[in-house]
């Protein structure tokens, strides 16, 4: 009897074992993340996971009035540029638009967010969003200190910090796409 008992326990541990180490890279972060309590709720602009729509559209029109930001393409996104540190780079002038994604309750859970170059144009290699993906990259760092970016399995990389992520990819010959989510309303449907 207690040779069988050893043996369960010594398949349960195995069991555990085999289970951690066939999370993938992006599963133990989010994990450790989210169990860590830190909360990241500030987007950018004053814009915050859990405001309202009415929040959402006063600020972007308050940004409107400052000249700061305008509509996007076919108004489906607010659109701001953000100038290249060099005045003579012109050329690497970015076009960021961005929208909120609203819960149920109206409250701001996610924002959908695009890069692309002003200038770009299909001959224009060194304006093609694989040559604007580092750029991306080393800006949103600079934003959002703390952990680096990880590759993903669909060649997306991802950074995580308490609930807030950040997923970045190409999209097109143009465009990069970014996603910031509240990971606490992505895994729990609850949170109003």
């Amino acid at each position: 009897m207690r040779t069988f008992k050893i043996y369960k326990l010594l398949i349960f541990i195995f069991s555990f074992f085999l289970i951690q180490s066939c999370q993938s890279d992006y599963t133990k972060l989010v994990k450790k993340e989210l169990a860590s309590n830190k909360r990241y709720d500030s987007i950018f602009h004053g814009l915050k996971f859990g405001q309202t729509r009415k929040e959402f559209y006063d600020i972007c029109w308050q940004l409107n009035k400052e000249g700061v930001a305008t509509h996007g393409q076919n108004n489906d996104y607010v659109q701001t540029i953000l100038e290249p540190k060099d005045s003579t780079q012109a050329t690497k002038r970015m076009v960021m638009l961005f929208y909120a994604r609203f819960n149920a309750y109206n409250k701001i859970t996610a924002m959908d967010m695009k890069f692309s170059y002003s200038a770009w144009a299909p001959w224009n290699k060194d304006l093609q969003s694989d040559q604007l993906l580092p750029v991306v990259k080393d800006t949103l760092l600079k934003w959002y200190p703390g952990n680096e970016f990880i590759t993903t399995k669909n060649n997306a990389i991802v950074k995580v910090d308490g609930n807030r992520q950040i997923q970045v990819k190409i999209e097109s010959d143009r465009d990069i796409s970014v996603l910031i989510e509240n990971l606490e309303y992505k895994y729990n449907s609850l949170v109003k």
